[in-house]
């Protein structure tokens, strides 16, 4: 009985997407349609907005048709930073805010079809590599004295 009355609740609420817990998640998109997700705290870092340009890249040519939705949760400039990325490269970008949304994300990219991206968050598909400088070999006793390499 309470399934019935959960469906005429929502009915009578106006909620008629399917699966809306997982679509208020990824911005009004379906998980399987997800092709990158950035968190929230990543999203607002420098080097992920400089980077942004180039992930775009790399994905609008394996996907045919990519959407950027960023959220309302990010400021004003990083809004912007990645409206502007997403529009030079011909891709569709908006602010989606949505009532009762608690995603962890700042930035979903997605397809209009289902693409099943195993793990689509930022750090698995596009790692930050750290190039270190190498630590030069240490010099022994006799090679200081005498000023050998």
């Amino acid at each position: 009985m309470t399934d019935l009355e959960n469906k005429v609740l929502q009915a009578a609420t106006g909620e008629k997407r399917l699966n809306p817990d997982e679509q208020r998640l990824y911005f009004g998109t379906f998980a399987e349609r997800v092709v990158l997700s950035i968190p929230l705290e990543e999203s607002r870092l420098e080097d992920v907005q400089n980077r942004f340009s180039d992930i775009l890249g790399q994905l609008n040519k394996k996907y045919d048709t990519l959407l950027v939705k960023i959220s309302p949760k990010l400021s004003v400039s990083n809004q912007m930073v990645y409206m502007k990325t997403a529009q030079e490269l011909h891709i569709q970008a908006t602010i989606v805010d949505e009532k009762n949304a608690q995603s962890p994300y700042g930035i979903i990219v997605h397809s209009n079809q289902a693409e099943n991206v195993a793990n689509p968050l930022l750090s698995d598909q596009f790692p930050i590599s750290h190039n270190e400088p190498k630590e030069a070999p240490k010099k022994g006793f006799w090679s200081k004295l005498f000023h050998k390499n």
